[in-house]
């Protein structure tokens, strides 16, 4: 049995989980009970979720016998009701049981099914039972859930006077020829949104009766619990509001439900009706604030269709329901996703490997890069997978200014959308009455009452600070920042507010310590003002370089994440100021939704392009005239991406429409892009990555089909590739011609010179990046342009490049008892350098007759499995290895497991057949035991080889150094030529390279003689 085919190499993946609805046998609130009772039957158990080997619906194109594809054709989506579907459906949920089955599980235990985007389930395990599970034939991957969180701003509302809200306008999609005066306003197409629920009766998701039938399947409307909060009104989802889910099993049963919640799709936190309402809120609705008028409000598609999944509660989110929530809305069939949702940084996370896959269904997913900045390195998950597009945060023009006018004359202005004092009150420092940073409970009202307070930025969220100005009796508030490189928000306050820059809150500090108690303070607000350092990136935009994956440039784009004026609950958190329809609140939350606008957008002009093609769009078109938060310096890919998306203006050539080249890239590119950035999530990296790189499919991350070019580690020169496709709409040839800006310190060349593409034809090309001066571990930016001869397609990519100290391959190899092999490795510094011999090391060979599992559950103590133990002091390398020729019949199917010193199990090998590998770097002294487990032993037991080898940090032995450069020169390329004598069977050596900071690295000599 090969795993070689795409079904095995995408199960292959999957060390990380995946979610997708379970089957509707149990209602919500019965999965939540039962889910209640599991976890109190053992409290030590939690919920785990679970990945496994077969294709999930939406890949599986056959191979299982009676079972017909079920993978949709170009341009289709999943029928659930299709009874290939059913059938397969089916099948996989026998064997989820199967494995909790001879694991010891009762499958009663489990949570979610997940069928459609990725194959597996959630389930209530003890660390025991995880364990045993993980070992089990069908199970890749068994991991705790984890919380993912909003990522908006805490509490940041806003209004405007009779204007309609600036988004659309600013980025130019209201212009003469642009999308809208065309026709291109997201028409049918389906956007779902997962996020804190929705509230249906808010007028941005009305259905006047111009929307047609539903483009999808009827979709559950899940509102109306008043049993848990009588204001959840029923209601009947339209064909605007195409549908609502609630998609907290998990959370609801580990956290429950706060007085103040809805235990249904119904929006408590304003978030999610927020997200909603800008990607694809109606057009022209009229909004107010505090009563006061604001004119009208568009999303940025307000003809697309919404579903709402409601996948986060007060305190965030269990990856298992997010997941499941992405699984459903694949299963539903949405054309886009908006996930202004956020965690730790990853690649394999239950939402990361979720949305690779409804990439590979076509779905175009806007994600939030994350509100961690401005430090470098605060990109977090899924926002740091190639698959999505991440959207950074950056101001708008457009601003909601508020004056605060003092005793002595002076005045000072900031940000504001509350009502004004209507007059003039006293004026006093928060810091003479209980605490400058204005602290609920800490204020004393003898102090605050019937007085403006001025309060500092800083421990609790800014309307937290207005709601203990009310609390003490205040008239209203002055909020000051600690620095003037920190944005200025638009809250919905509890008084009448202002936020202002430091500057000016020193100076009021200062007139109020002079004028004493004479000091007064009149609030007048309601002024729509330009903000002059439009775009700039906000302060809490979270930056690169992608902590888990420097090689990509993250995020790809910024959008307005400021004062974004949308949709809100009117029945919000607890110490929210209730309600309000409307928020003006900000994060990346915000600017996230604005690119999921833009991508029904193109989804409605181009409906058979790819997500990557879209994204590629966004992309190349974008423009890089954006400041950094500290409204000075320019910023750069770290944290725009390629830029500020441009969709407005004219729908053209060159514009987001016709941007005339794209670059794509589909399912295997990504596993190639794994291979690189998360080769442990492949059963068998090996086997795998050479699968992918046999079939032309790169396997360096660097080389992932991305419009961006970004190389973490060069020492010297490396060249990369790219693949551009054209969708320029003309029928002649167009040609284009590359201009590079070199990142300092480097030297860029392109290869070919030009090219040449009609519609629908790709050319490769190559780009040769020389370090010629840059010094180690420091980023440098450039770019590269391909601009048509007409000048009317100009198509750009952000280069990021960071040298290294040294670079060396991981392996060569060789044959013969006598024999030699070269490498080369690159220099990124100028000191010392020595290369070290170890080995060559003969295989251990260790034959053994392991006998049946019955059960096929490997159990260290049952008796079916071989153990064999490895003193690896000083080792600084140790492999084991049963190939397949190590067995007499092919139906046998071994497995290993090795555990560490400690009883950990560090590594294992469970490829189906027998041919199992598994390698340690440098493992910790102390012994190691290696088990054989009888999976399938085609007879009452199977006889086998297995091979190994220790590789001693001390050089020696038959492999000889015999050239190697005796010092280290920035950018210089050397070659090492290595030889060995007397090698017998298998045989392994190492050569070590260590520099001015020490040991950097092993390059493996395999010399097989079988």
């Amino acid at each position: 049995m090969h795993k070689l085919t795409r079904a095995l190499v995408i199960a292959a993946i999957l060390l990380a989980m995946v979610v997708l609805p379970v089957s509707a046998k149990q209602g919500p609130i019965d999965r939540v009970e039962a889910l209640k009772a599991n976890l109190a039957a053992n409290p030590n158990s939690q919920v785990y979720v679970v990945t496994m080997a077969a294709d999930p619906v939406i890949t599986y194109d056959g191979g299982e016998e009676d079972l017909a594809p079920t993978k949709p054709g170009n341009g289709h989506k999943i029928d659930v009701n299709d009874k290939k579907v059913q059938r397969y459906v089916a099948h996989l949920n026998n064997k989820h049981n199967q494995a909790l089955q001879e694991a010891g599980v009762n499958p009663d235990q489990k949570v979610y099914d997940y069928y459609y985007a990725v194959n597996g389930f959630a389930v209530v395990l003890t660390e025991d039972e995880a364990t045993l599970l993980s070992y089990q034939k069908d199970v890749v991957m068994v991991r705790p859930d984890e919380m993912r969180y909003i990522t908006s701003e805490p509490a940041v509302p806003a209004n405007s006077p009779v204007l309609t809200d600036s988004s659309p306008d600013f980025m130019g999609l209201t212009a003469d020829g642009g999308p809208y005066d065309k026709g291109i306003t997201g028409e049918n197409v389906v956007v779902g949104v997962i996020d804190t629920g929705i509230w249906p009766e808010h007028p941005s998701f009305a259905d006047d009766g111009s929307y047609g039938p539903s483009p999808i399947g009827p979709i559950p409307c899940d509102f109306g619990n008043t049993a848990q909060n009588p204001a959840d009104a029923p209601f009947t989802c339209n064909n605007k509001l195409l549908g609502a889910r609630q998609m907290l099993v998990t959370y609801r049963a580990i956290i429950g439900a706060d007085p103040d919640e809805f235990d249904s799709a119904r929006d408590d936190n304003g978030h999610g009706t927020h997200t909603a309402s800008t990607a694809a809120g109606n057009a022209g609705v009229a909004a107010s604030i505090y009563g006061q008028p604001l004119g009208t409000v568009s999303g940025i598609a307000p003809r697309a269709r919404v579903v709402a999944y409601k996948g986060l509660g007060n305190l965030g989110g269990f990856g298992s329901d997010l997941a499941a929530a992405i699984d459903q809305a694949t299963a539903d069939g949405v054309d886009v996703i908006n996930y202004s949702v956020g965690g730790g940084p990853s690649v394999t996370g239950s939402d990361d490997i979720a949305y690779l896959f409804a990439a590979d269904a076509g779905i175009f997913v806007a994600t939030s890069a994350g509100n961690s900045g401005p430090g470098d390195a605060t990109i977090g998950g899924p926002a740091s997978v190639p698959w999505l597009t991440t959207v950074g945060a950056s101001t708008q023009s457009r601003f909601f200014q508020g004056t605060a006018h003092l005793g002595d004359g002076s005045t000072v202005s900031g940000a504001s959308i509350t009502l004004g004092t209507g007059g003039t009150y006293p004026l006093v420092d928060a810091a003479a009455a209980g605490g400058d940073l204005c602290i609920s409970g800490t204020l004393n009202p003898a102090v605050v009452s019937g007085k403006v307070v001025l309060c500092r930025r800083g421990a609790n969220a800014r309307a937290d600070k207005s709601y203990a100005v009310y609390l003490a009796g205040g008239a209203g508030m002055i909020m000051y920042n600690n620095s003037n490189t920190d944005n200025l928000f638009t809250d919905t306050h509890w008084v009448p507010s202002i936020h202002v820059d430091y500057t000016e809150g020193v100076a009021v500090k200062a007139y109020i310590a002079s004028a004493g108690a004479s000091a007064t303070a009149d609030i007048t607000s309601g002024e729509v003002t330009n903000w002059s350092y439009a775009p700039s990136m906000t302060i809490f935009s979270s930056r690169g370089p992608d902590p888990v994956a420097e090689d990509i440039i993250k995020p790809d784009v910024t959008a307005p994440g400021l004062q974004i004026l949308a949709g809100n609950s009117p029945y919000p958190d607890p110490g929210s100021y209730p309600g309000e329809l409307f928020q003006a609140i900000a994060g990346t939350s915000m600017s996230s939704p604005h690119v999921a606008g833009l991508f029904a957008l193109i989804k409605q002009a181009h409906p058979d392009w790819t997500p990557a093609m879209a994204k590629s769009a966004l992309m190349t078109t974008a423009y890089q005239n954006v400041l950094d938060n500290d409204r000075s310096s320019a910023a750069d890919p770290f944290d725009f991406g390629a830029g500020h998306v441009n969709p407005g203006g004219p729908w053209n050539k060159g514009s987001v429409d016709q941007p005339g080249l794209v670059y794509n890239a589909e399912f295997y590119d990504y596993l190639g892009f794994l291979c690189d950035a998360g080769p442990e999530v492949f059963a068998n990296p090996a086997g795998t990555c050479g699968f992918l790189a046999s079939i032309g499919v790169p396997t360096d991350a660097y080389n992932l089909n991305l419009p961006s070019i970004g190389v973490a580690n060069l020492p010297g020169a490396i060249t990369i590739q790219r693949t551009v496709t054209s969708v320029a709409k003309e029928s002649s040839t167009r040609t284009y011609k590359p201009t590079v800006v070199a990142p300092p310190g480097y030297s860029v060349s392109v290869s070919p010179s030009q090219i040449a593409l009609k519609t629908g034809e790709s050319a490769t090309y190559y780009v040769t990046i020389t370090n010629t001066g840059a010094p180690a571990g420091e980023w440098f930016f450039g770019s590269l342009t391909w601009t048509d001869k007409t000048h009317n397609y100009s198509v750009y990519s952000p280069i990021a490049v960071k040298g290294a100290l040294f670079d060396a391959p991981d392996a060569v190899s060789g044959s013969g008892e006598d024999g030699s092999a070269s490498f080369d490795v690159q220099f990124g510094y100028t000191g010392s350098y020595s290369a070290a011999a170890h080995g060559l090391v003969p295989a251990t060979v260790d034959s053994g007759d392991v006998v049946q599992d019955p059960d096929q559950s490997f159990n260290p103590g049952d008796g079916y499995s071989d153990s064999y133990t490895f003193n690896l002091s000083g080792a600084a390398f140790f492999r084991v290895a049963i190939p397949a020729d190590a067995v007499g019949d092919p139906a046998i199917d071994l497995d290993v497991f090795v555990f560490d010193p400690d009883g950990n199990l560090a590594g294992s090998s469970t490829l189906g057949g027998t041919d199992e590998e598994v390698s340690f770097v440098s493992p910790m002294d102390g012994t190691w035991t290696v088990f054989v487990h009888g999976w399938q032993t085609a007879g009452p037991s199977a006889v086998y080889d297995m091979y190994s080898w220790v590789l001693s940090a001390t050089p020696g032995g038959s492999l000889n150094i015999d050239s190697a450069p005796a010092s280290a020169t920035a950018g210089a390329i050397s070659t090492i030529d290595v030889s060995w004598t007397g090698a017998t069977g298998w045989s392994l050596g190492a050569v070590s390279h260590t520099g001015d900071v020490g040991l950097m690295g092993l390059t493996l000599v395999e010399v097989d003689n079988r």
